[in-house]
């Protein structure tokens, strides 16, 4: 008994044991931001540094609320809400201990009438008979889960209702309408898509857009939002017997192969397409209007459009995608697709008062087929061109910034060739993108007038003057 006291009391003297002697927390408050109901957050980590002369021996660490309040701890690998075991709470001098934070929280009570709900908790940390405070925080928004969409007849999404998670799938069917109101937000689970083969309309305001988006509402890193990434959900089709799409105010983004038109009409007015792991916009056989859109952010082209009557007005395409290598230029034009084994005339494509500008080495990718040759992109022979007359191929950029070299012609027409646009901030390092213009911008008054008078007011809601900037942001 004698040699055990003697060893006990020999290693308490390695123990700073002063009131004043405790943990340094890397941090005191750890907000988890939003998350939707049911959804699991990201694991955030707090670390516990022991800068004493001396090891430490914490009482105890306890999650307040215990399982009440959608919050978990970990300690150093062991689940629970209270820890007070000394021997497994020991600091060594110069140490560190983890403590890792998971949320979830289930849908509350009168979810239409409190969408959010505000979620507070407290880690308390016992050492030397004083209490550290780690303060935790969330909101959860309750949402609507739907599985196995499918709309059969003409619907209506609008703000008095939940905002919507699509966990796998939404179908609107061949000569039904579904109508999405400003301030709707869907959300996509990853994987999931949608598929319209009878008319989608998204009729957002300047003030309140429809939002179309994943559903991970949390951080990968404490400065990168899952919301910034590529790949959080599958993909948009609109099918051949389409007809009618329309998307006015629309923010869509982060899907995994984009949004696809096959062979239909659809207006995209004052939107945003950003973030997808593929093309972001593919349009076969189209008939494409294209209104003071920005599109930005992809692995493969921002626009690749096979054949087809398209117009592109007003619009700024940047590129400069940070999740993968950019394998594609910016914009892509051609009168074959080579997926469907088909030819697919390009009647017209005009662009007007556009920005096509990013990190590669050239934005711009314009190939020529002829019919029921070249179908998988060899190079046209002289022997092809004059047995094949017929070919379709017609395209015009009118007042355009472009990242190529070139000089002006019938298809190209007072162009600015190869003219850095000047964007207001390309910070690759923190993925924080803003493509608007400086004030030293070459596109700032080349516009041509017809512009003005198609898209009056730029994608900011600011009235264009009688000579605009090209691109989708006006610079007064």
């Amino acid at each position: 008994m004698l040699c055990g006291w003697l060893l006990a009391a020999c290693d308490d003297d390695h123990f700073a044991t002063s009131a004043s002697d405790q943990p340094t927390l890397s941090t005191d408050t750890l907000s988890m931001g939003t998350l939707l109901c049911g959804n699991s957050s990201a694991t955030h980590l707090v670390k516990l540094y022991n800068h004493c002369d001396g090891d430490l021996r914490l009482s105890s660490i306890s999650l307040r609320n215990g399982n009440e309040s959608g919050f978990r701890m970990n300690v150093d690998g062991m689940n629970g809400t209270r820890f007070d075991n000394s021997d497994l709470l020991r600091i060594a001098q110069g140490d560190s201990l983890f403590i890792f934070v998971e949320g979830t929280f289930p849908m509350g009570e009168n979810p239409v009438n409190l969408p959010r709900v505000e979620h507070k908790d407290y880690i308390d940390i016992v050492c030397n008979q004083r209490t550290k405070t780690i303060i935790l925080t969330a909101t959860s928004q309750n949402v609507e889960q739907l599985t196995k969409v499918v709309i059969d007849q003409d619907s209506c999404w609008s703000t008095s209702e939940l905002d919507k998670q699509i966990m796998d799938s939404l179908i609107v069917e061949q000569g039904v309408t579904l109508t999405i109101d400003s301030g709707v937000t869907i959300y996509l689970h990853n994987k999931a898509g949608i598929r319209v083969a009878g008319t989608l309309i998204c009729r957002g305001t300047q003030e309140y857009p429809v939002i179309i988006r994943g559903d991970r509402t949390d951080n990968l890193f404490s400065h990168l939002p899952y919301d910034n990434l590529p790949a959080q959900w599958g993909s948009m089709l609109i099918e051949n017997t389409a007809k009618g799409c329309s998307f006015v105010h629309t923010d869509i983004h982060g899907l995994v192969d984009g949004i696809v038109l096959d062979s239909t009409d659809v207006l995209f007015e004052s939107c945003r397409l950003r973030n997808s792991d593929g093309n972001l916009l593919t349009c076969r056989m189209t008939q494409l209007r294209l209104r003071n859109c920005e599109l930005s952010q992809a692995a493969g082209a921002l626009l690749d459009i096979r054949g087809g009557k398209d117009s592109i007005i007003h619009c700024t395409l940047a590129n400069y995608n940070f999740n993968h290598k950019i394998y594609s230029a910016a914009v892509c034009l051609s009168n074959q697709d080579p997926a469907q084994k088909r030819y697919t005339p390009l009647e017209e494509c005009y662009f007007l008062n556009t920005i096509v500008f990013g990190s590669g080495y050239y934005e711009l990718d314009p190939k020529e087929f002829w019919p029921d040759v070249n179908l998988y992109y060899q190079a046209p022979t002289s022997t092809d061109k004059a047995q094949n007359a017929d070919s379709v191929f017609c395209y015009t950029f009118d007042h355009c910034l472009l990242r190529v070299k070139g000089s002006d012609d019938n298809d190209f027409i007072q162009t600015i060739w190869n003219v850095d646009p000047a964007f207001v901030r390309l910070d690759k390092k923190n993925y924080d993108f803003d493509f608007h213009l400086k004030t030293t911008s070459p596109a700032i008054g080349y516009g041509d007038g017809k512009g003005s008078l198609l898209c009056p007011k730029d994608l900011d809601g600011k009235v264009r003057p009688d000579i605009p900037t090209i691109g989708c942001y006006e610079v007064k």
